[in-house]
């Protein structure tokens, strides 16, 4: 059990999680790079708020990661 996380979280609940960031392009496994630790940190954080099926999971975490790509490439714009 991870202290970040308000409850425990079991062996199934971690399954969900891996399914979910794979099906959305993200890792669970090393190497994470930080947009990978972002996807799971806020997959993590939905389902320990109740969101426990996979498919709202990976339509938030689909979200999340189009979001995060639009303000990567605005600050790249930007930064240039």
């Amino acid at each position: 059990m991870s202290s970040y996380l308000p409850q425990p979280i079991d062996s199934a609940d971690i399954s969900i999680i891996r399914a979910v960031l794979r099906h959305t392009g993200f890792r669970y496994e090393e190497p994470m790079c930080e947009l990978d630790r972002g996807a799971a940190r806020h997959a993590l954080d939905l389902y320990q708020q109740g969101l426990h099926t996979s498919d709202d999971l990976i339509l938030a975490v689909s979200l999340w990661g189009d979001e995060a790509a639009v303000k990567r490439q605005k600050a790249d714009r930007e930064g240039t």
